[in-house]
Protein backbone atom coordinates (compact mmCIF):
# COMPACT_ATOMS: atom_id res chain seq x y z
CA UNK A 1 0.00 0.00 0.00
CA UNK A 2 1.51 3.25 -1.08
CA UNK A 3 1.34 6.41 1.56
CA UNK A 4 -1.19 9.26 1.38
CA UNK A 5 -0.23 12.56 -0.12
CA UNK A 6 0.60 15.29 2.75
CA UNK A 7 -2.21 17.29 1.20
CA UNK A 8 -4.62 13.84 1.74
CA UNK A 9 -3.51 13.79 5.34
CA UNK A 10 -3.54 17.75 5.50
CA UNK A 11 -7.78 17.63 4.39
CA UNK A 12 -7.94 14.77 6.47
CA UNK A 13 -6.59 16.33 9.27
CA UNK A 14 -8.90 19.79 9.15
CA UNK A 15 -11.88 18.15 8.33
CA UNK A 16 -11.35 16.17 11.96
CA UNK A 17 -10.63 18.99 13.83
CA UNK A 18 -13.43 21.09 12.40
CA UNK A 19 -15.96 18.62 14.20
CA UNK A 20 -16.94 19.99 17.57
CA UNK A 21 -15.44 16.52 19.22
CA UNK A 22 -12.79 15.26 17.14
CA UNK A 23 -12.85 11.73 18.13
CA UNK A 24 -9.28 9.81 18.33
CA UNK A 25 -10.37 7.42 15.46
CA UNK A 26 -11.86 9.26 13.36
CA UNK A 27 -9.69 8.48 11.00
CA UNK A 28 -7.89 5.60 9.27
CA UNK A 29 -4.37 5.24 10.87
CA UNK A 30 -2.43 6.00 7.56
CA UNK A 31 -4.57 9.22 7.47
CA UNK A 32 -4.20 10.27 11.08
CA UNK A 33 -1.34 13.32 11.90
CA UNK A 34 -2.58 12.88 15.45
CA UNK A 35 -1.62 9.56 15.52
CA UNK A 36 1.59 7.50 14.09
CA UNK A 37 2.73 9.95 11.49
CA UNK A 38 4.94 12.21 13.59
CA UNK A 39 6.51 9.26 15.49
CA UNK A 40 6.82 6.79 12.20
CA UNK A 41 7.33 9.02 9.79
CA UNK A 42 8.90 12.16 10.30
CA UNK A 43 9.51 13.74 6.37
CA UNK A 44 5.72 12.85 6.07
CA UNK A 45 4.57 14.25 9.24
CA UNK A 46 6.59 17.68 8.43
CA UNK A 47 5.49 17.71 4.97
CA UNK A 48 1.56 17.66 5.93
CA UNK A 49 2.19 20.39 8.68
CA UNK A 50 3.45 22.75 5.89
CA UNK A 51 0.49 21.70 3.39
CA UNK A 52 -1.88 22.24 7.05
CA UNK A 53 -0.87 26.23 6.69
CA UNK A 54 -1.78 26.63 3.94
CA UNK A 55 -5.34 25.41 4.14
CA UNK A 56 -6.03 27.24 7.87
CA UNK A 57 -5.27 30.97 9.54
CA UNK A 58 -2.16 31.43 11.21
CA UNK A 59 -3.95 32.29 14.28
CA UNK A 60 -2.75 31.47 17.75
CA UNK A 61 -6.60 31.98 18.63
CA UNK A 62 -7.39 29.37 15.84
CA UNK A 63 -8.35 25.90 17.19
CA UNK A 64 -7.09 24.38 14.15
CA UNK A 65 -3.27 26.01 14.53
CA UNK A 66 -3.53 25.43 18.29
CA UNK A 67 -3.92 21.33 17.65
CA UNK A 68 -1.44 21.53 15.26
CA UNK A 69 1.21 23.04 17.48
CA UNK A 70 0.19 21.39 20.18
CA UNK A 71 -0.13 18.01 18.66
CA UNK A 72 2.29 17.09 15.18
CA UNK A 73 4.21 19.58 15.35
CA UNK A 74 5.18 19.13 19.08
CA UNK A 75 5.39 15.42 18.60
CA UNK A 76 7.40 15.71 15.63
CA UNK A 77 9.83 17.28 17.48
CA UNK A 78 10.20 15.15 20.48
CA UNK A 79 9.88 12.34 18.86
CA UNK A 80 12.84 13.20 15.78
CA UNK A 81 13.87 16.76 17.17
CA UNK A 82 17.21 16.15 15.92
CA UNK A 83 16.47 14.86 12.57
CA UNK A 84 14.48 17.61 11.62
CA UNK A 85 16.40 20.76 13.53
CA UNK A 86 17.74 21.92 9.64
CA UNK A 87 14.25 21.76 7.77
CA UNK A 88 12.45 23.45 10.88
CA UNK A 89 14.72 26.23 11.07
CA UNK A 90 14.89 26.52 7.45
CA UNK A 91 10.81 26.75 8.03
CA UNK A 92 10.87 29.21 10.49
CA UNK A 93 13.54 31.37 9.03
CA UNK A 94 11.12 31.26 5.79
CA UNK A 95 7.38 31.32 6.89
CA UNK A 96 6.00 33.78 9.27
CA UNK A 97 3.21 31.28 9.62
CA UNK A 98 5.18 28.53 10.36
CA UNK A 99 7.25 30.36 12.89
CA UNK A 100 3.96 31.55 14.80
CA UNK A 101 3.42 28.01 15.55
CA UNK A 102 6.73 27.10 16.64
CA UNK A 103 5.61 29.27 19.11
CA UNK A 104 3.01 27.13 20.35
CA UNK A 105 5.07 23.84 20.47
CA UNK A 106 5.83 23.78 24.56
CA UNK A 107 9.44 22.52 24.85
CA UNK A 108 8.76 19.80 27.44
CA UNK A 109 10.23 16.50 26.07
CA UNK A 110 12.23 17.94 23.12
CA UNK A 111 16.08 17.53 23.37
CA UNK A 112 17.63 20.73 24.90
CA UNK A 113 19.94 21.44 21.97
CA UNK A 114 16.92 21.24 19.37
CA UNK A 115 15.37 23.69 21.82
CA UNK A 116 18.43 25.81 22.13
CA UNK A 117 18.47 26.01 18.10
CA UNK A 118 15.13 26.77 17.83
CA UNK A 119 15.11 29.63 20.69
CA UNK A 120 15.59 32.61 18.57
CA UNK A 121 12.07 31.68 16.58
CA UNK A 122 10.38 30.91 19.84
CA UNK A 123 10.39 34.45 21.38
CA UNK A 124 6.77 34.82 21.77
CA UNK A 125 4.83 31.30 23.20
CA UNK A 126 1.30 31.25 23.39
Amino acid sequence: MSLPSPNDIARAWVEKWAAERPHAQSLPRELDLDRDISRNNPELCLQSIVEILTKIPAEPANRHFQALAAGPLEDLLVHHGPAVVERIDTLARQSPAFRLLLNGAWSNGINPAVVARLSKYRGNPW
